[in-house]
């Protein structure tokens, strides 16, 4: 069988954040999927501050990672509560800092962070379980940040505030960014176009929208050009 990948080689600086793109199926969460080890690569490698994370135990190695999915699961339990799943020591200060670098502060929640939610609890839109998701990334302080389509099943006004709480985390960890909504990656430092699973372009987006190739292409189909920071 061909590989879902070939000829991919990419560096991702730390304190970066970097963008994954293309259309759909040509391997943008299989790239995730061999960071994270969910499975190991059948050829080449991938290195973590120089070391085949295949040397590093998965504890180890999920440790540096936090993941914000497309789909979002909350638990029976406050908002606090879910926040700091994972770290069930952390303080209410921490996690009202997480949720305020997360955003996630934006919107009504009737008896604060102890507002229920999940089966019995309030009923939260899809755009304000993702700003809990990013909370629980971001209070996880770890250096590595997953953002996989973080935004595709939400309102443009609500992409753009998970859009500014992933703007206050620039600089402060690495993030990737995979997506299919180009309008989540335009400020990303360094963008990767993948087309038939392989790199075919990499750039800034106004970079890419001078190629005049995929990736302009596909803005063009979304409509989505400019100076992002005027967007």
């Amino acid at each position: 069988t061909e590989p879902v990948l070939q000829d991919i080689s990419f560096e991702v600086q730390p304190g970066k954040m970097f963008a994954i793109v293309g259309p759909t199926g040509v391997g943008k969460t299989t790239i995730l999927s061999l960071l994270e080890r969910f499975y190991d690569p059948q050829s080449g490698r991938i290195l973590l501050d120089g070391q085949d994370i295949r040397h590093l135990t998965l504890h180890s190695l999920r440790n540096q990672i936090s993941m914000v999915l497309q789909d979002t699961f909350l638990f029976n339990g406050t908002i606090a509560e879910n926040i700091a799943y994972g770290m069930p020591n952390a303080s209410r200060d921490d996690i009202v800092e997480a949720a305020t670098s997360a955003n996630a502060l934006s919107f009504s929640m009737p008896a604060g962070f102890d507002t229920l939610v999940g089966e019995r609890g309030v009923r939260l839109s899809g755009g304000q379980k993702q700003r809990i998701a990013i909370a629980r990334a971001i209070l996880r302080r770890t250096p590595i940040l997953i953002l996989d389509e973080a935004t595709s099943a939400v309102d443009t006004e609500t992409e753009s505030e998970i859009q500014a709480a992933i703007d206050q985390l620039a600089g402060s960890r690495t993030i990737l960014v995979i997506a299919h909504r180009l309008s989540t990656v335009m400020r990303a430092d360094e963008i990767l176009v993948l087309e038939d699973g392989r790199a075919v372009q990499r750039g800034t987006h106004e970079e890419l929208l001078r190629q005049n190739g995929l990736y302009a292409k596909l803005c063009h189909i979304q409509q989505i050009g400019g100076d992002p920071q005027k967007s």
